[in-house]
């Protein structure tokens, strides 16, 4: 579920605790992640050699797995606790504030926050050091979000890359840090089409509308998703797609619509030839930094109804590309209704049936071999180095797809 919550920012560090963090690692492995919550029965790993090769050379880690599920940053927990590993956390400032307790457990497990919509110094000083000691590995998400496409990673942003060049240059090159990329497939152990049909006449009904039995279902879930697109669309003061259009297209179309209107009211002026994506950074940080200013209190209102906008806009483009209809496997379209469930309900649901999660260590990349050239040209060494990062994980999903024979990989 894509949601962000604009509050005034305070940088929680870690302080962290050996103690609590193989504590919360038993616990999340033996209790969370097999329970209702997570359904995850299965954790397989391969390809740890050569990362167990490169710990043996004092080396500081970064690992950079995707996020494409809320399950994510627990089995890296478990992953953590089978190779002996006590790791540090980057997680959003959003996670720590949802309470106190949560807040104190976090840190103590290692766990520091980062502003995602606002230029953290503090989260990237306390990241490099992090990495620079060596004493904790360090985990970055840096899709940033969970986007429940399991198969696709979405782009990377830079700043893992960034806060990996900055840890070595400090290092120098007498001790190595290595980025790894690291690709986490769940996929579904049973069949789950009983329960995705019955979630799907819920939504049907939500609108208004029910599902066609004789109709491929497939067709039936676009059909739902762009009567919901329509719906939101209509609720805001904008024109509904055309429903003769591609959903490639109904989904351009609604996001050129919500973010053209924002950028109008916003006052903000085109950058250039920016894709969507880079649009709705820039709104998100824009609307983040009226929200958390206190001496802007009278836009606070016109700046909620905009970061609702925004939100629209990001969960519609998630919608793009073909996801499902290019290979429609059991795990796709789970991964769909999911989706579709979470933006029009705003709140999480458990998975459907259990799962297992085939986690996949990439070659560990030696930054010192990329030390000269970031100090030539840092922007592009840095823009280099995520691009890598990105396609080692997109690799590694795509030979864990190419293997597997769960129920979840079966044609819906």
């Amino acid at each position: 579920m894509l949601e962000f919550t604009d509050i005034p920012y305070r940088f929680v560090p870690p302080r962290p605790n050996s103690f609590l963090i193989s504590l919360a690692q038993f616990v999340i492995g033996r209790f969370a992640l097999p329970g209702q919550r997570h359904l995850v029965k299965q954790i397989e790993l391969h390809g740890t050699e050569a990362f167990q090769k490169v710990r043996e050379n004092d080396a500081r880690l970064v690992l950079l797995p995707n996020h494409s599920t809320h399950s994510d940053p627990q089995v890296m927990s478990e992953v953590c606790r089978r190779l002996s590993i006590r790791p540090s956390f980057m997680a959003a400032y959003d996670v720590f504030a949802r309470s106190r307790i949560q807040s104190w457990l976090m840190q103590r497990t290692g766990a520091f926050s980062v502003d995602r919509d606002g230029s953290d110094r503090k989260s990237m000083k306390c990241a490099t050091d992090v990495v620079t000691e060596g004493s904790y590995p360090l985990i970055l998400f840096p899709e940033g979000n969970v986007y429940l496409c399991n198969d696709q990673v979405t782009p990377f942003a830079e700043g893992a890359s960034y806060i990996a060049l900055r840890a070595q240059k400090t290092l120098g090159t007498d001790a190595p840090v290595f980025v790894v990329p690291v690709s986490m497939k769940y996929t579904y152990l049973e069949d789950i089409r009983g329960q995705l049909r019955q979630s799907m006449d819920d939504l049907a009904s939500h609108f208004g509308t029910q599902l066609d039995p004789g109709t491929d279902f497939c067709e039936e879930l676009k059909r739902v998703s762009t009567t919901a697109l329509s719906r939101f669309l209509t609720q805001r003061g904008h024109l509904p797609p055309e429903d003769t259009a591609s959903v490639d297209d109904q989904v351009a179309h609604a996001a050129e619509q919500l973010l053209a209107s924002l950028e109008a009211k916003m006052n903000l002026q085109p950058a250039g030839e920016s894709d969507h994506t880079s649009r709705i950074r820039r709104i998100r940080a824009t609307v983040h930094a009226v929200r958390t200013d206190p001496e802007r209190e009278i836009d606070h209102r016109a700046a909620s109804q905009w970061a609702d906008e925004a939100i629209l806009a990001l969960r519609v483009l998630g919608y793009r590309g073909g996801y499902m209809a290019r290979h429609p496997t059991l795990d796709r379209v789970a991964e769909t209704v999911a989706r579709l469930r979470e933006d029009v309900h705003s709140r999480l649901f458990p998975p459907d049936g259990e799962r297992r999660c085939i986690v996949k260590f990439g070659t560990p990349l030696d930054l010192r071999e990329r030390l000269e050239p970031f100090e030539a040209k840092a922007r592009r060494a840095i823009s280099d180095l995520t691009h890598d990062c990105e396609a080692a994980v997109q690799s590694g999903l795509d030979e864990i797809n190419a293997e597997n024979n769960s129920p979840g990989a079966e044609f819906f």
